[in-house]
């Protein structure tokens, strides 16, 4: 007679568990946390630059050169974060230095009072640089079609992406960055807007309405008109 194969049993599970201790070191872990010295200042308030929008410290990394931070990069932070310029290493703008006396001190004026700042040259000769400006104009498309553009924010620090976004916003139309015939950047919106846009700008960026002008015609013809009147 053959003889059957006896049944394997199951085996027997052990009556100890991998996770023994486990609940002593869940209330190590705990006492660790209450122990735990956290800053009472959290959270931590980040400072983000207003022209490339990420912290200053990583500003020389935003650029198109490595390593260096952009003039708009560095005249936010003079303007709003001096300290952690100077510890950044960032050189003062030259249109904020005004040597004492002679034509270094009226180009210091002039600068501060939105005119040309003087700039020194080898000699002791002085070139006057542009002034910083802002030019808005109203140009007619096809048919009733108007777009207006506005140039020169940037030379104030500011992001012309960011300052889209704000315009499509406010005036509920398109707004895009183009470029321009002479390689620069200025930025279009949808619509005759050019009167609402003047105060946006002004509230917005803190520009002064004297740095802004209404450009009025095209060529060699355009004239400017102060958009404070």
């Amino acid at each position: 007679a053959k003889t059957m194969p006896k049944k394997k049993g199951k085996k027997q599970e052990s009556s100890g568990s991998e996770d023994d201790g486990s609940d002593d070191e869940v209330g190590e872990a705990g006492e660790g946390v209450a122990n735990l010295n956290l800053d009472p200042k959290y959270p931590l308030q980040v400072t983000y630059c207003g022209a490339c929008s990420s912290p200053p410290e990583f500003c020389p990394w935003m650029g198109t050169k490595a390593g260096k931070a952009t003039d708009e990069c560095k005249a936010w932070a003079f303007a709003n974060v001096p300290e952690l310029a100077a510890k950044l290493g960032y050189e003062p703008p030259e249109a904020a230095a005004t040597p004492a006396g002679g034509e270094g001190a009226a180009g210091g004026e002039a600068g501060a009072a939105g005119g040309e700042a003087a700039k020194p040259m080898p000699g002791g000769k002085t070139k006057k640089e542009a002034t910083k400006e802002v030019h808005v104009s109203s140009k007619q498309r096809q048919k009733r079609k108007f777009v207006c553009t506005v140039r020169g924010l940037e030379l104030f620090g500011i992001k012309l992406a960011d300052a889209c976004k704000i315009f499509k916003k406010k005036f509920s139309t398109g707004a895009s960055v183009t470029e321009t015939p002479d390689n620069k950047e200025e930025i279009e919106i949808q619509g005759d807007v050019k009167d609402d846009v003047v105060p946006l700008i002004v509230k917005e960026f803190a520009i002064p309405i004297a740095n802004i002008f209404y450009i009025e015609g095209t060529g060699p013809k355009a004239t400017k008109v102060p958009a404070g009147g």
